[in-house]
């Protein structure tokens, strides 16, 4: 049983950008893409289904130049810092993304040591297609946060996101820092969080919280 427990996103969240968003924006036409993400906003498709349409299916060659992009993605400041921190205070981080294992291990490498366990969606190459396999894909999320959630024992939970994915893990964390969409969306249910923009300003909300 932990006392704190940190759950935080990968994409856009300790990467500076979607990374799910910029490896297939070079493959695929922009204009449909924008469209299918249109109806994600709209609720006209789940966030399962439009990843999975882009991804599944594809050309297993398009995975190296993927690859080299995700080598350019910057991590967000601070990062390495509050890891630290983190540790030091004994306080678990573990990261959920909705994407690829390949892309977050690629980026978090240098890390691992002070991460307590990497929870993502795995991208296998059947044939020469790229296949999408998640056990906790419930039809709605590729990767259902709040399940993975349920794996650990704790008594105060703190969340870090910042889009689509965290929605359901915000809603069921103690404490929350968010971002961009996420943040918008915490704003129309009324449900309070602090607001960040790099892993200095979570180590400063964290004050208040621990």
């Amino acid at each position: 049983m932990y006392k704190n427990i940190v759950f935080v996103d990968f994409d856009g969240t300790i990467t500076t950008e979607d990374t799910l968003t910029g490896a297939i924006l070079p493959f695929v036409d922009r204009q449909e893409f924008l469209e299918y993400n249109g109806k994600l906003e709209k609720g006209e498709m789940t966030l399962s289904e439009v990843v999975r349409y882009a991804y599944d299916g594809r050309p297993a060659e398009w995975m190296p130049k993927m690859l080299e992009y995700i080598d350019t993605v910057e991590i967000r400041p601070g990062f390495e810092e509050f890891l630290d921190k983190m540790a030091e205070q004994e306080i678990p981080v573990v990261v959920i993304s909705g994407g690829f294992r390949q892309f977050s291990e690629r980026k978090l490498a240098p890390y691992m040591d002070r991460i307590t366990a990497l929870h993502t969606v795995e991208m296998t190459v059947e044939g020469d297609e790229i296949k999408l396999v998640s056990q906790y894909d419930d039809g709605n999320e590729l990767l259902k946060k709040t399940d993975v959630m349920k794996l650990y024992q704790y008594e105060h939970a703190i969340g870090i996101g910042d889009s689509y994915t965290d929605k359901n893990m915000a809603q069921a964390v103690d404490s929350c820092f968010a971002r961009d969409v996420l943040a918008k969306y915490l704003d129309q249910i009324g449900k309070p969080y602090y607001p960040y923009e790099d892993f200095y300003e979570v180590m400063n909300g964290l004050k208040e919280i621990l």
